[in-house]
């Protein structure tokens, strides 16, 4: 019951709010690229490949899995805001709260390192909303020109670890996608004698794909410190079958809606590559760099490529302090704290110009019982430029959710 209470709890308080955080660069492609959904994650700089989760469950390499020793379940939810600003105009604000996705994971075999683990997670977000005012139009005078767009995909997944002898772990999952990416275009005339309309493509998407990881064992003893220990290197892959996508384009007058074209196309994501470097110093700091790479030039979609999009790669180091466990230590002094820097070369190419963001974030999990937290980052990105008519992004993010281990789940005698 107290279970079904903190869920119920966490899903009310996630709910989403707006529907849009008004990033024009969501436009192109699938949206902006969400690496983890994971307030831990986010607070030691989004990746992770070579980290193994004892007490969080990690998405991005499935290998992590096989160091979890107790059921869990967790929950993520994250606060949103832009502040927008291009040659014009500056200090236009935006914001979104959601939900954003749970997980559960079953240790089978601590032994054989066997965790059973699925979940929901974002894989993408489309979220926009831009006026465009047209002034004196020789043909139909003045009128506004309205740009909206939102949803993105959504990945359920399964799978498993295992351990390998010499203590190499490896791990995979099958990965369903789907999801609605949808874009609205409104013409709001200000003459009474045209009717306004509103134009609407709607891409309904779906299909597999495969996530396969591996994490190295403790190679500290090469380095010969005896304050370095889990030495440990990983990487991960996720791969694509192409996608099944529904395309519907539609308009709607006040008096007229329509269908203008319908169909079944293809929809072609480039494989993602995840590779990263961990180690703990003095036994309670632990150190991460990492690096992601996907070709987004080679996206294809209706066996056509998007010449507004390039390869994307992502590099970040993040930092996680998590004090010894001992006897008779007060909550505050078991506290979690983290920190991440990352630099993204996202795959957005917009007239000429490369979309670049950096990201610094902090974080911490605060516990609330034995194996339990409360987990909350914040991150503050730039992204983008003003140069060549494009919109300068500063990102503030509010990350955060709960992890359950198992003993939410043990049913007291009565």
């Amino acid at each position: 019951m107290r279970f079904l209470l903190a869920a119920a709890v966490i899903i009310l308080l996630t709910a989403e709010i707006s529907a849009q955080s008004s990033s024009g660069y969501s436009r192109f492609g699938i949206g902006d690229l969400e690496y983890t959904y994971s307030a831990r994650r986010v607070g030691m700089g989004g990746l992770g490949a070579s980290v193994e989760d004892i007490d969080f469950i990690g998405t991005l390499n499935p290998a992590s899995w096989y160091a979890i020793a107790r059921t869990r379940i967790e929950f993520g939810g994250s606060y949103k805001g832009l502040l927008l600003s291009d040659q014009n105009e500056s200090n236009k604000y935006y914001s979104e709260t959601e939900f954003t996705g749970f997980t559960l994971a079953f240790p089978v075999s601590t032994t054989y390192g066997i965790s059973l683990v699925s979940g929901i997670i974002p894989y993408s977000t489309v979220s926009y909303n831009a006026v465009e005012n047209i002034i004196a139009d020789p043909q139909v005078g003045n009128y506004s020109v309205d740009y909206k767009g939102r949803g993105g995909l959504s990945k359920f997944f399964i799978g498993t670890s295992y351990k390998l002898p010499f203590n190499f772990a490896l791990g995979a999952s099958l990965d369903y996608y789907f999801g609605n990416l949808v874009y609205e275009t409104a013409l709001d005339f200000a003459s009474s004698a045209i009717q306004d309309v509103v134009y609407q493509r709607i891409y309904k998407t779906n299909g597999i794909g495969t996530t396969a990881g591996i994490i190295s064992p403790d190679f500290s003893s090469i380095l010969k410190s005896e304050s370095i220990t889990d030495f440990k290197l990983g990487a991960s892959v996720q791969i694509f079958n192409e996608l099944k996508t529904d395309t519907l384009l539609w308009t709607r007058t006040a008096t007229l809606s329509d269908t203008l074209s319908s169909g079944k196309v293809k929809m072609k994501l480039p494989l993602r590559l995840n590779a990263g470097l961990s180690f703990v110093l003095n036994k309670d700091y632990l150190f991460l760099f990492d690096y992601a790479f996907q070709p987004w030039s080679k996206y294809q979609f209706a066996g056509l490529q998007k010449k507004n999009l390039r390869d994307a790669s992502k590099i970040s180091a993040g930092f996680e302090y998590r004090p010894s466990k001992e006897l008779g230590a007060t909550v505050w002094e078991q506290i979690i704290l983290r920190a991440g820097l990352s630099f993204e070369q996202t795959q957005y190419l917009i007239n000429g110009e490369g979309i670049d963001q950096y990201s610094v974030m902090v974080g911490f999990s605060f516990p609330i019982i034995a194996e339990n937290t409360i987990d909350i980052a914040l991150q503050y990105a730039s992204r983008g430029t003003t140069k060549s008519g494009l919109i300068k992004e500063n990102i503030f993010k509010l990350s955060f959710g709960i992890s359950l281990g198992e003993i939410w789940f043990i049913r007291y005698e009565k």
